[in-house]
């Protein structure tokens, strides 16, 4: 997920349409000033308060409640479910999403999105894409929250579908109120009950730990899926943008961490497909779809993620055999190579289509088993293909390396 942050108000009147004489961008003082001041206060409140008074357990708890939900917010609700329609959610869960969004500060779920699906739209260009991390590691972190970029077009055209959308509008025209009742009323209610309660501590305890700190560390907690994820990792799916998978990150993220899948297939209401794959977020979306609160999840088809896979990986040989030998633009290759190559996808795409088939057949019944199995015959036969097309291919570009005449 590369996803825009800001902690500016709703206020439609800082993105009004401008000319291409207005500068490139200007200071936004309120989003640099919030950005500098929270993890300095929070670097010295946090020690001096813990020496001096000391957090007790409902401080703490009150700080993981704060963490996980507010995290859920930004993943679950602005990232999958608003940015990407990746489902559909009860109002009920998009209340949730929308309240503790809002108590991460990214800004409103109306230009979070706004400036989400830009990125997906034009990720690394320098010149489109709002965070783009070609710019640079801290620009992509932060830096593109601390600056006004000018706005040449409607900045919602590409959002019109979430203006219709009530609780959306709710949150947006509510956006500064929800930031400073549920970051500074809240906690420090709950921290003067926690004080009331256990006798221990102060009652700071629970503000600066779910105010402060939580706030700080749930905004660079996924910044870094905007910055890091696009410079450390793995790209298993596709090496066409320069997001990458990362499960360190997936630990802090509730799985936004398995960025390259995300891009390469940006509608699947996953991020980490496996089961091994921590993904929170991918959880607690299913987990609520059993009570009826979450439905059409979207899910990319798993013959679909193997055929992206395996292009992927003779791709990326192909371009290293084309530039090891010298031998040009991939079109000018000989013919034997090209020949092999068309093979291996014709009967990619055979198997993947018959795959398909064979899944829908499983949902209507339609066929018989008789034919069902005459599919499934197909589709292993098809892999046994797919496997011995790909190794004649690597095995060429393995011996025309060491002996081209041999090729």
């Amino acid at each position: 997920m590369s996803v825009p942050f800001s902690v500016s108000s709703a206020n439609t009147n800082k993105r009004l349409y401008m000319d291409s004489n207005t500068p490139s961008f200007r200071i936004n003082w309120l989003n640099s000033i919030v950005l500098i001041t929270t993890p300095i206060i929070t670097a010295i409140a946090v020690p001096l308060y813990w020496i001096n008074v000391g957090f007790n357990w409902m401080d703490w708890t009150f700080f993981g409640i704060f963490m996980v939900f507010a995290g859920l917010g930004i993943t679950g609700g602005y990232h999958r479910l608003w940015s990407h329609k990746a489902y559909d959610a009860h109002p009920i869960v998009k209340l949730f999403y929308a309240y503790w969004g809002a108590c991460a500060g990214q800004n409103s779920i109306l230009e979070w999105s706004a400036d989400h699906r830009i990125h997906h739209k034009h990720v690394d260009d320098n010149d489109k894409d709002p965070y783009s991390a070609k710019k640079g590691f801290w620009y992509s972190h932060m830096g593109w929250i601390m600056i006004d970029r000018p706005k040449t077009e409607d900045p919602y055209k590409n959002v019109q579908d979430l203006q219709k959308d009530k609780i959306v509008m709710w949150q947006h025209r509510n956006y500064l109120f929800l930031v400073i009742f549920s970051n500074l009323v809240v906690p420090f209610g709950l921290g003067f009950a926690s004080y009331a309660i256990t006798g221990s501590g102060g009652i700071w305890g629970t503000f600066i730990l779910a105010g402060f700190l939580r706030f700080v560390l749930n905004h660079h907690f996924t910044f870094f899926i905007n910055s890091a994820c696009h410079f450390f990792g793995s790209q298993p799916y596709s090496d066409k943008d320069t997001s990458r998978d990362n499960f360190i990150l997936a630990l802090v993220t509730y799985g936004e961490g398995y960025h390259n899948f995300h891009h390469t297939f940006q509608a699947d209401y996953r991020n980490g497909i496996r089961w091994y794959h921590f993904d929170p977020t991918k959880w607690l979306v299913k987990s609520l779809s059993w009570f009826g609160l979450t439905s059409n999840l979207k899910k990319v088809s798993e013959s679909l993620i193997q055929k992206q896979i395996l292009l992927h990986s003779i791709n990326k040989q192909k371009e290293s055999f084309y530039q090891k030998n010298n031998l040009g633009d991939a079109c000018q290759i000989s013919q034997k190579v090209e020949k092999l190559y068309s093979d291996l996808i014709e009967t990619l795409n055979d198997w993947l289509e018959t795959s398909q088939n064979y899944i829908r057949s499983l949902k209507s019944k339609k066929l018989s088993p008789s034919e069902r199995e005459d599919l499934r015959t197909k589709i292993d036969d098809l892999k046994k293909a797919i496997e011995a097309k790909r190794y004649m291919l690597l095995e060429y570009f393995k011996n025309y390396s060491t002996s081209p005449e041999m090729a």
